[in-house]
Order: structure tokens, then C-alpha cells, then sequence
């Protein structure tokens, strides 16, 4: 067992393909930057009729982007895997980063959840930036590190 099956599996998430289920993220229309997990099974409390709670984001292609009409930015699904409810919500990458840089605690939970089941090059550049966006004082916990501060002190006096 890989030290990301063993979080997960740490974590209370049931035994069961989270990553690349046939009717659950393999399914989606557009890239999926990321998933990751979020809920009662990232804060620690799971119960055994517990949902798995997905969240993420997602590239829409230019030709929803461009033109008059708003696009789906904001996307919402659910399925069964193994008698498990799976709720997958995902933003598109424009509407993340804009909410990224109003340092929404919603996304950034999301963006460095130490549990993710799929991730991607630009999923990795997100979390880089991830600490540019926070103030200096705040821990940051992601998979590969236990604890760290983010942010710079440019500004603050220091």
C-alpha cells in the first residue's frame, strides 16, 4: 500500500477506486485539474453511512469562455461506487483562481487537502502559489509536509 493509499485509508474513506471510477471522475466532460477530499473525512470524523465529499476544479475549453453567454462554472454531480454516495463539486479554473486570490478558505481547504485523489502539473503550480495568497502567519498543511508558514513578510514591517 502507497503512503497516499495508507492517508486515505487513515483518513476512514471506504475501500473503494476514488480516482478513476468508471461513472465518477473518469466521467468528466472536461480536465480535471484536481480532486481532492473534503468533509467529515478530512476533518476526521466520518461516520459509516458518511458521504465522500470531492471537491476541485476543472479547465472548461475556450469556446465556453469566449462569447455573450455565462458559462457553467461552477459543476455538481453525484454517484454510487460500491455503495458508497460520491459528491463531486468543481469549480472552473478561472472562478477558482478568483476566489484563490480573494483568499477564500472554501477553495484553499480544497487546493491543499492533504487527500487528493487526482492531480495534475497545473494542480501542483496552484499549491505553489497557494502561500503568496495567505498571510504570513498562517500554517499550511498539504500532503508532502506536516506544517509550514505561508505567505512572505514583504509589506508587514519586516
Amino acid at each position: 500500500m502507497s503512503a497516499y493509499e495508507k492517508r486515505l485509508r487513515e483518513a476512514g474513506l471506504p475501500d473503494t477506486d476514488l480516482g478513476g471510477c468508471s461513472g465518477g471522475l473518469a466521467d468528466e466532460t472536461d480536465p480535471l485539474l484536481f480532486a481532492s477530499v473534503s468533509g467529515a473525512h478530512l476533518y476526521g470524523f466520518p461516520s459509516r453511512d458518511s458521504d465522500v465529499d470531492l471537491r476541485g476544479a476543472h479547465l472548461l475549453p475556450v469556446p465556453a469562455l469566449v462569447g455573450l453567454g455565462e458559462p457553467e462554472e461552477t459543476r455538481s454531480r453525484m454517484w454510487v461506487r460500491d455503495g458508497v454516495e460520491m459528491d463531486l463539486v468543481t469549480h472552473d479554473l478561472r472562478k477558482f483562481v478568483r476566489l484563490m486570490l480573494r483568499r477564500n478558505g472554501y477553495v484553499l481547504e480544497q487546493l491543499l487537502s492533504p487527500l487528493v485523489v487526482r492531480t495534475s502539473d497545473a494542480h501542483a503550480e496552484l499549491v505553489a502559489l497557494a502561500p503568496s495568497v495567505l498571510p504570513a502567519t498562517t500554517p499550511i498543511i498539504t500532503a508532502g509536509s506536516r506544517s509550514r508558514s505561508g505567505g512572505s513578510s514583504r509589506g508587514r514591517g519586516s
